[in-house]
């Protein structure tokens, strides 16, 4: 088990925008009946999702998101010293987009900016990221933006996935503060050897696009994709979701004594509801202090912890200090799991876009 402890960084305030474009699940055309879509959705927990429109991609999202954090918390664009950007959904195969998005916000060129390619742990691992690069202070204010259009990278045509999926963009300002000892602490875990599990098989190198990959192709009933779409194996994903984020949280919480009865709230992936009641039930946290979010927006990756602070913690991170515990785990297949104190912090209204 790695870990990591970061101290002297706080953080300042937490915004999201989503697509305007709504899509219920009911209204599916793929199923033979009603009832077998409410079944998907009451297994699922997934009744909606938002859908970029055609030109529109994470970053936009992601710059409104960021107009609005910025804005929200008076704060200059000119004093970010740092952007992490963690998304899979590219402008560009290069160059990254991090530096396009600097481009666009008007923040400095000496900034430190990056892409950290992450899929659903990504919040956790940027925060890792993020938090361990201005704890020295010499990076004073920093964005952590992690986004996602799902949509885009998921076939349309495909009756596995289009219900689960959304897209979405958040961003988590964070501030180096000397005085502020509250550690933010962390564990790790990836297990490659699974990597198979959520995976577009052509489009990098190893397979690169062809004409014959960019045709679609019917698997079965109500799945067509084509061959640089992702496919997720549902039952190696599952398999994968019900063991290894809650002996995460475990490893967590015995590796820095948490007393679990102080803790006030536990941000979990939005995959689905049933994975993650198991996860929540394992650590007989009551579900009062588990909010979920995916019943509107569904899967969004890297972004869902950060949208469920916005969408359902908000009056209580505006209030006094909380004790949180968080687990971000999917692609890779990789997990992580922080425990992080959150209070009096800026939570944005949702933006749409």
């Amino acid at each position: 088990m790695s870990s990591l402890t970061t101290k002297n960084v706080r953080i300042a305030g937490v915004a999201a925008c989503v697509p305007k474009t709504i899509e219920e699940n009911i209204d599916l055309p793929f199923y033979d009946s009603k009832e077998e879509i409410v079944k998907i959705i009451e297994s699922t927990g997934i009744k909606r999702h938002r859908i970029v429109e055609d030109g529109t991609t994470a970053s936009d999202l992601s710059v409104k998101a960021v107009e609005r954090m910025v804005s929200d918390l008076g704060w200059e664009i000119g004093s970010v010293d740092l952007l992490l950007y963690v998304c899979t959904s590219r402008d560009y195969y290069q160059p990254m987009t991090s530096p396009i998005i600097q481009d666009r916000l008007g923040m400095r060129q000496d900034s430190f900016v990056m892409d950290l390619p992450l899929g659903c742990a990504g919040w956790v691992y940027g925060m890792s990221v993020a938090t361990s690069l201005m704890c020295q202070g010499t990076l004073k204010r920093g964005l952590l933006v992690c986004a996602e259009t799902n949509t885009q990278s998921h076939s349309l045509k495909d009756r596995t996935s289009r219900p689960l999926f959304g897209d979405a963009a958040t961003v988590t300002a964070l501030e180096f503060d000397e005085g502020y000892d509250t550690p933010m602490n962390y564990v790790f875990g990836v297990d490659g050897s699974g990597a198979g599990a959520i995976m577009a098989e052509y489009g990098g190198f190893r397979n690169p696009v062809t004409p014959e990959s960019l045709v679609e192709r019917e698997i079965e009933p109500g799945v067509i994709r084509k061959g640089n779409d992702i496919v997720v194996n549902g039952m190696d994903v599952f398999s994968f979701a019900i063991r290894r984020p809650p002996r995460s949280l475990k490893e967590l919480i015995e590796k820095f004594g948490i007393d679990t009865e102080k803790t006030d709230y536990l941000f979990l992936h939005q995959a689905n509801r049933y994975i993650d009641d198991r996860i929540r039930k394992s650590l007989k946290f009551p579900e009062e202090k588990t909010p979920f979010c995916l019943d509107d927006f569904g899967n969004v990756s890297g972004a869902s912890i950060p949208l469920t602070m916005v969408t359902r913690a908000a009056d209580g991170l505006r209030g006094d200090d909380k004790h949180c515990l968080a687990c971000g785990f999917g692609v890779g297949l990789s997990w992580a799991s922080m425990e992080f104190t959150a209070g009096h912090l800026v939570v944005s209204e949702l933006v749409e876009y």
